[in-house]
């Protein structure tokens, strides 16, 4: 009994295919939480605060190095 022979065959176009589907359905996504985002003041304050810190913590980590 060889498992490759069994149920569905996995060849290089079905991964392909389920990449392509999961990248399709994450850019989706990240579209509506943009939407949701930039619709709603407050949460676009969260958004800008964050990514000042991300900014200041890896602008401070490469003045040490």
């Amino acid at each position: 009994m060889n498992p490759a022979t069994e149920g569905a065959a996995l060849t290089m176009a079905t991964v392909l295919s389920a990449i392509t589907e999961v990248f399709t359905a994450a850019v989706g996504w990240v579209g509506t939480v943009s939407d949701t985002v930039v619709s709603n003041p407050l949460l676009l304050v969260g958004v800008v605060i964050t990514f000042i810190g991300t900014g200041i913590s890896l602008f401070s980590r490469l003045l040490k190095v």
